[in-house]
């Protein structure tokens, strides 16, 4: 097959021979020259694809990259209150909507002095019952129900709002501030929670045994929590002058540490927004 010829330029005369051929000396083309003459969208790479194929290969093989690694950051670092994120990290609830983060300081001295939670009367009676009993129970459905991996033969109610049929069901939150409610009322029951006028599950108990029974509950119920939860929050030691003016020496612990908290209130919203049942519930 005869081969093309154009004319030599001046840059390229050097490498003939190491000198200059007359002016107008054709030499062969190159290959790279030959492909000058083929237009752009029929000019192939070695292995037979044409060139803006190769260029769409690389774009989707980018863009998939780019992908995986933007689901990977989002992964590893997506917001705490986000109902996925919260099923990656725990059980399913049907509460994840209403779960908000916070960062709270805790309030706790070594000897409490005033909290409207410590003691006994009618108003720390009232500030336990605004967290502890004042809830109502939920409705869960047949695929929730299912879903969490309970009991088929759960107690079924209908719902007074929608009149559909489901599950009663109570937060667990609720249940153990309950039991802390009740060893409160134990502690007490000597000074204020033994008279059976007052009500509530000391003064109300049949028995003795009765009584200590549910307690025992309550113990175990908030063991597994604790144990469960295994905060891992680091608290140092200190002196405090408050203590000292007391006469109480020695460094002791500064428990006023910073958590990451669930917001109550929006869990206790979201409950009683979605109230089936307004029955007393251990």
């Amino acid at each position: 097959m005869p081969k093309k010829y154009h004319p030599v330029s001046r840059d390229e005369e050097h490498s003939i021979d190491g000198g200059f051929p007359e002016k107008g000396v054709l030499l062969p083309q190159s290959e790279h020259d030959q492909d000058q003459d083929i237009p752009t969208t029929q000019r192939r790479t070695r292995n037979g694809l044409p060139n803006h194929w190769i260029w769409l290969v690389h774009a989707v093989l980018l863009s998939f990259s780019i992908t995986m690694f933007a689901m990977s950051f989002c992964r590893k670092t997506g917001s705490p209150s986000d109902p996925k994120f919260l099923e990656n990290i725990g059980t399913y609830s049907p509460l994840f909507p209403a779960v908000k983060y916070e960062k709270q300081k805790y309030s706790l001295a070594p000897i409490i002095k005033d909290s409207p939670y410590v003691g006994y009367g009618p108003s720390v009676d009232r500030a336990w019952d605004s967290v502890a009993n004042d809830v109502a129970d939920i409705m869960i459905t047949e695929e929730e129900r299912q879903r969490l991996g309970l009991s088929a033969d759960s107690l079924k109610i209908q719902n007074p709002k929608t009149g559909e049929w489901g599950y009663r069901a109570g937060v667990e939150v609720f249940h153990q501030l309950h039991c802390l409610n009740l060893l409160r009322q134990v502690i007490y029951k000597k000074e204020y929670y033994g008279q059976k006028e007052l009500g509530g599950d000391v003064g109300d108990a049949d028995s003795a045994e009765d009584l200590f029974g549910h307690v025992d509950h309550c113990i175990e119920a908030l063991r597994e929590n604790l144990m469960c939860q295994g905060d891992v929050s680091v608290f140092t030691f200190k002196k405090f002058p408050e203590l000292e003016d007391q006469g109480i020496e020695g460094n002791w612990p500064d428990f006023s540490i910073n958590h990451m908290c669930r917001n109550f209130e929006a869990i206790k919203k979201w409950n009683n927004d979605h109230a089936a049942s307004w029955d007393y519930h251990a």
